[in-house]
């Protein structure tokens, strides 16, 4: 017979009570007290212990291994690494902020002649990201450089409004000039280190000295390390993996960040250069502007830079330590491996093959400066109310190479008008990731896949796209006739649908999916369809109320239902939830009709909604009664709502918009 204790006991109390059971059993004459005071029960204690120890551990290590078991953060960290998630630290809140200053005026306001006077630009500041803001103890920065002589932002957008300032005569004192931006919490700093030949090895890691750093901005290079200053900040953000500027001797190269050191290509700008020498602080894009013909003629409306798929081999990727720290990894070649002589064609290139394979990055050199741009903060408490960011705590400012025609003390006033404050509350700040969080993001990350085969990827990938490179305000995609079909719709400056589809902006979609798309599948680019509307409704109104207030009242509430930017490409739109939206409102006793017109043509879109109207002469025509006009020659029809369940049907590629809503909501009223 076997001698043997249950494996099932696992406690200390189980494990002695079988060794007692297993010394009675089998060694009765060795042995016949177990009292705790006896030499017996002290070994079988400390058995006991030792395997109750054991089996504690045992469990601790399976349970380790097993994702949805697991405790100890380092666990899941390295859980996350093996499986290729890369966990997020801290997130910095952001919010949209404005820039005002005070311009002095460059004419004679006084002036008989015609001629208008303007601000005087040459006194218009470049407020430098570096600048910082603050609300209380929260610090913010801003995501570009400010320049109130351009009417643009870095993405092409029109930012800048101006508003003259007038005295009691009426002439024009000065121009407060404001500009909208994007803040971002947290302060950027930079970690200054001279590599040594210890340091440059493959995969060489570098541990950021703070704990609450949330991200890698850049990281350069200078081919020296004698470096007399420190870098400006446009340096980091100079579009290209190696440039030299005028003013140095020494080439600079710029490393990118990558989700994985495998990744080839990098979405970028394509860029001007002169024998690799970047010659101004600007770096020289390549562009194109939209414009926009208005009233008062052509108004260059948005700018898009010309995007491609550049070849990357200075790349690194980041990841947080166990203990918190940010951790930057590089490459694994040098990239500059000397061949050996004498060697035939054949042994040079599979040689070179070997030495210079930069398929996972390639190294810094020994003696080269390097210089990384990270920043610290983030947090949930950094979410604040709009309004909250009123301080400016160190303004950063270049006036563009002026001082020399300018006045030091006009220069100091317009300095000293210089304000901020936060339009919209500081939100998308959050804490880093609990041990929860991080378990479905490993659970989830096995099956996303970075490429495009659905039409869904092609929606999100087509979202992911840099907004410099053009953005559509709407856009849809389906697979017809065996091809990728996308439709966009974009804003122009009065915040209204716009079809035109610049040329530019198709040409970097079809670029930027190109690395995602199957290969077999054709992507087609075009406008979507814009059906302008209008709307009229017959109300029985509360005398006891203001009837303008409850007219005016109704009008808000039919323009915010229409609003574009409440729906989406192709969505359907119920008029029920309309009427009822209506019926609630203030006032209004009830809601007699409501009726919905297709417009076209004039100063309306092309585009004439296929929806049924109701014929001209036929029974329900007859009962209409309806008095809805539209100008500038454009062509009326009434929608026929009873025919199509009161639902207005969208096209896959088509959104409804009353374009113009003084005069395309119309309400009639009648008081009791």
């Amino acid at each position: 017979m076997e001698k043997k204790i249950n494996y099932l006991s696992r406690t200390f109390a189980d494990i002695k009570d079988e060794l007692i059971k297993f010394s009675n059993q089998y060694y009765p004459e060795v042995a016949d007290d177990f009292t705790d005071s006896s030499i017996g029960a002290w070994f079988i204690d400390l058995v006991s212990a030792v395997g109750d120890d054991l089996s504690y551990h045992t469990d601790r290590m399976y349970q380790e291994t097993n994702i949805n078991s697991a405790n100890l953060r380092s666990t899941l960290l390295n859980l996350a690494r093996t499986n290729g998630v890369k966990i997020p630290g801290a997130k910095c809140s952001m919010c949209e902020v404005e820039l005002s200053c005070v311009l002095p005026v460059d004419g004679d306001t006084t002036a008989t002649d015609g001629s208008i006077a303007e601000p005087n630009w040459n006194y218009a500041p470049i407020v430098q990201r570096t600048s910082l803001f603050s609300a209380g103890s929260t610090n913010f920065e801003l995501t570009e450089d400010v320049n109130f002589a351009e009417q643009f932002n870095s993405n092409g957008f029109s930012n800048r409004k101006i508003i003259p300032s007038r005295d009691s005569n009426g002439n024009v004192t000065g121009y407060t000039v404001s500009k909208s931006t994007i803040a971002i919490n947290g302060t950027t700093k930079v970690y200054k280190k001279v590599l040594t030949a210890a340091d440059v090895k493959p995969f060489m890691e570098v541990v950021l000295p703070e704990a609450n750093v949330t991200n890698v901005e850049s990281i350069i290079f200078k081919e020296t390390s004698d470096i007399t200053r420190s870098p400006e900040i446009y340096e980091y953000y100079i579009d290209a993996e190696e440039y030299r500027l005028s003013s140095e001797a020494v080439m600079t190269y710029r490393y990118f960040e990558t989700d994985s050191l495998a990744d080839q290509y990098r979405f970028g700008m394509v860029t001007r250069y002169d024998d690799e020498v970047i010659r101004n602080i600007y770096n020289p894009h390549v562009y194109e502007d939209y414009t926009e013909l208005t009233k008062l003629g052509t108004k260059r409306t948005s700018r898009y830079y010309r995007g491609e798929w550049k070849p990357l081999t200075q790349k690194f990727i980041t990841e947080y330590t166990d203990n918190g720290y940010l951790k930057v990894i590089f490459g694994a070649s040098n990239g500059y491996g000397v061949l050996p002589e004498y060697m035939s064609t054949f042994g040079d290139y599979m040689a070179s093959n070997l030495i210079n394979n930069d398929m996972l990055g390639v190294l810094p050199k020994e003696g080269w400066s390097m210089y990384i741009l990270y920043r610290v903060g983030g947090g949930a408490l950094t979410n604040l109310g709009s309004g909250s960011i009123n301080t400016i705590a160190n303004a950063d400012v270049d006036w563009g190479g002026h001082e020399a025609n300018t006045s030091g003390s006009e220069r100091g006033k317009v300095l000293g008008s210089l304000s901020i404050t936060n339009l919209s509350t500081a939100l998308a700040g959050k804490d880093a990731p609990s041990n929860e969080e991080i378990k479905y993001l490993i659970k989830y990350n096995t099956s996303a896949q970075n490429r495009a085969v659905t039409v869904k990827d092609y929606k999100v990938k087509l979202m992911q796209m840099p907004p410099k490179y053009g953005a559509p305000f709407r856009n849809t995609v389906i697979e017809a006739n065996n091809k990728i079909e996308m439709s966009f719709l974009g804003l122009d400056a009065d915040g209204q649908l716009d079809s035109a589809l610049p040329q530019l902006l198709a040409e970097n979609v079809v670029e930027y999916m190109s690395n995602y798309r199957q290969i077999n599948d054709y992507i087609e680019v075009k406008s979507g369809r814009i059906y302008n509307i209008g709307v009229e409704v017959d109300l029985f109104v509360d005398k006891n109320y203001n009837t303008a207030d409850v007219i005016g009242n109704v009008i808000n509430a039919v323009k915010d239902y229409f609003d574009v930017r409440n729906h989406d490409m192709g969505e359907d739109i119920f008029v029920g939830d309309l009427e009822k939206q209506i019926a609630l409102t203030d006032g209004v006793i009830s809601l007699i009709s409501l009726k919905i017109f297709k417009i076209w043509n004039g100063g309306y879109s092309p585009d004439k909604c296929p929806l049924p109207t109701i014929v001209e002469g036929s029974v329900c025509d007859s009962l209409q009664n309806t008095i809805f006009t539209v100008g500038n020659g454009a062509e009326v029809e009434q929608i026929d709502l009873d025919q199509i369940d009161r639902v207005l049907y969208g096209d896959y590629n088509s959104m409804y918009e009353i374009k113009f809503p003084k005069s395309d909501i119309q309400i009639r009223c009648k008081v009791r």
